[in-house]
């Protein structure tokens, strides 16, 4: 059984969210896990008195939590009637960080999904959980996604780095009942590609075809900000990119990951984040 970590508020898009990646693995065996994280709101609280709140006040947030997921699960146990898939719930009082953290070292998550926003900006959330999970692929879905019954993954990189392809292969097992498509989109011109990055590029194409039985497409664009475009006419594929490991000056946050940037791009795009 595919283990998936769905982090969710209980909003409307977090349930379009669900929707989606239920309609997406429609062919496979599958455990969805529906996280809610929770913490106390302090505010207008000194410390005193927070030693005199009664046993309501600590509880009222933890309930409310357990009470909506059983909501959900009950929704979708219903719903998906599909015997390959079953629903879990998991409560946590913890910020979202430290609770996906905490599910993933008790369970062998494969693949955790996100809820995208339609802003400009990638939510802060988001941005947090790229910087500091990364044991697992990360599916950023947007707001209105819909799937197909075959599914489309173009991998972008301008291939200055070799690229491991452990997490990739991850998501294309997780779907290994469902046609799934490869194609390499090069964010370089060819004839303006370095010896290196031509050997990456060959390293990636190898070592997908040991995985893959089709054929791979292989297209070359440039300038970079053209990505955009091509995310909009493949609306209804997947697009991966890579999120390289961060040097300590990221680490330290003094600039953001290029991933950043590029998820800014393709907001209106599901987006399969990979780790390095």
């Amino acid at each position: 059984m595919k283990k998936i970590l769905i982090p969710t508020d209980f909003s409307l898009n977090s349930y379009q969210t669900i929707d989606y990646i239920i309609q997406l693995f429609a062919n496979e065996c599958c455990e969805f896990y529906f996280l809610n994280s929770y913490n106390y709101t302090v505010s207008g609280l000194n410390a005193i008195e927070m030693l005199h709140a009664d046993d309501d006040w600590f509880d009222k947030p933890k309930n409310e939590s357990i009470e909506q997921l059983g909501k959900l699960i009950e929704r979708y146990t219903l719903k998906s009637k599909n015997s390959k898939h079953e629903f879990n719930a998991i409560s946590e009082q913890h910020n979202l960080v430290d609770s996906i953290k905490k599910t993933i070292k008790s369970i062998p998550i494969d693949l955790m999904v996100l809820t995208g926003k339609t802003e400009k900006t990638v939510g802060k959330h988001t941005e947090s959980i790229l910087k500091k999970i990364r044991c697992c692929p990360i599916l950023i879905v947007p707001p209105h996604a819909s799937a197909s019954k075959g599914i489309y993954l173009t991998i972008a990189s301008d291939f200055k780095r070799k690229i491991n392809t452990l997490e990739i292969d991850r998501f294309v097992k997780v779907l290994e009942n469902t046609k799934v498509d490869v194609g390499i989109l090069v964010l370089e011109e060819q004839n303006t590609l370095a010896d290196e990055s031509k050997n990456n590029l060959e390293a990636l194409i190898s070592a997908l075809k040991l995985t893959l039985s089709q054929d791979i497409d292989l297209e070359y664009i440039q300038p970079t900000f053209r990505l955009k475009d091509y995310a909009r006419s493949h609306h209804d594929g997947i697009m991966c990119i890579i999120d390289n490991k961060p040097d300590w000056l990221r680490q330290l946050g003094l600039y953001k990951s290029k991933a950043i940037s590029i998820l800014e791009k393709l907001r209106t795009n599901t987006v399969l984040t990979v780790h390095q």
